[in-house]
């Protein structure tokens, strides 16, 4: 009796299972607006929980400050706040502690930002947690120890900013505010080596602001604004389409006959996201890139890397800047601990300023 009632147990469980993976699962993905927003984005996913962005030192970042910026969202018709970190390289922290006191160090981490020919490398992190996440956290380091200044931000739906549902139009609005309020700060005097990096579904962010950074200008009524100087790809993948095809999730429904038609054919009709990385960075030819990936990364495979490059290097055929491609033997999100990292980064920046002068 008790061995039926097991098998009986397992073949209920089996069943259910199944039903779930043949019939639920397709359903949702392919008429649900909510699931496929939540698979891109993953802004559900909220880790450390309960973190002090008031406070950076709290998540051991030092030389750091927070603030917001707040606007009126042409794309959501709504008013957002945008949550947001400014880190000091390890140089300035150093100088500041020893002639600063902690009630001025705030205002005076913004002047050093003023003031500043350290190059700035403005973050856009990728999908799920948000600016505070442990790998970020070490990648901000990395970037301390190498001088750089370093703002970071969550995108609405994440973090501290207002909590709503993201959209590749909104969540790039975000990140063209940000860049607008950064050139505002810096752009009162010889203005210093700017720099985009992108990490993951950053990556895709960030290109379609740099490519369209013209019409992006025009549609949310801001005033024209300087291209960045450089863009950095961690991790990047060609375009959504192809890396849903190939995420892990994608092994357990690839089997099934309508597979294409229930999990990927809904992502090319959205009208929410498309991030096709390939299309946007085709149209800047003449903008340094450096790609960063890894032959073990299992949620973006090294080969949507290689696509992007062999489609860089097709659209600069006839000329125009360099793209550098560097590969490792890392994870999805530990980039930041390949010791040679430091050096490939300082040496590409090294590059990037000499086009700036």
């Amino acid at each position: 009796m008790v061995f039926g009632a097991i098998l009986l147990t397992g073949a209920s469980l089996t069943a259910s299972v199944l039903v779930m993976q043949v019939a639920v699962l397709p359903l949702m993905f392919r008429y649900s607006k909510t699931v496929q927003r939540k698979m891109v984005f993953s802004n559900c996913i909220n880790y450390p929980k309960n973190l002090d962005f008031d406070n950076p030192a709290s998540c051991n970042v030092m030389g750091g400050r927070n603030f917001s910026i707040e606007f009126d969202s042409k794309v959501d018709n709504c008013p957002i706040k945008i949550g947001i970190w400014h880190l000091v390289p390890c140089e300035v922290l150093r100088k500041l502690l020893s002639t600063t006191s902690e009630s001025t160090l705030c205002d005076r981490l913004h002047h050093e930002l003023e003031s500043t020919q350290n190059t700035i490398i403005l973050y856009c992190h990728g999908n799920s947690n948000h600016r505070g996440s442990p790998h970020r956290l070490q990648m901000y380091k990395v970037f301390q120890d190498l001088n750089l200044h370093v703002i970071t931000f969550d995108y609405r739906g994440y973090g501290d900013s207002t909590r709503i549902r993201p959209t590749e139009r909104g969540v790039v609005e975000d990140a063209l505010k940000v860049y607008a309020w950064l050139m505002d700060v810096v752009g009162k005097g010889k203005r210093p080596t700017v720099v985009l990096w992108g990490h993951s579904l950053g990556t895709a962010i960030a290109s379609n602001l740099v490519a369209n950074i013209e019409e992006l200008c025009c549609s949310y009524q801001h005033k024209c604004l300087p291209a960045p100087d450089a863009l950095v790809l961690e991790a990047p993948f060609n375009n959504l389409l192809e890396e849903i095809e190939k995420h892990p999730f994608s092994k357990l429904v690839s089997w099934l006959p309508y597979y294409k038609r229930s999990f990927i054919k809904p992502f090319s009709s959205s009208d929410e996201f498309s991030f096709t990385t390939d299309e946007y960075l085709a149209r800047v030819p003449g903008l340094p890139i450096l790609m960063l990936h890894s032959r073990g990364d299992r949620i973006v495979p090294y080969e949507l890397a290689v696509k992007l490059h062999e489609c860089l290097a097709r659209s600069r055929a006839h000329g125009g800047a360099p793209v550098q491609f560097h590969v490792f033997d890392r994870g999805h999100n530990n980039l930041c601990e390949a010791p040679d990292l430091p050096m490939i980064v300082r040496d590409f920046l090294h590059v990037v300023k000499e086009r700036h002068v």
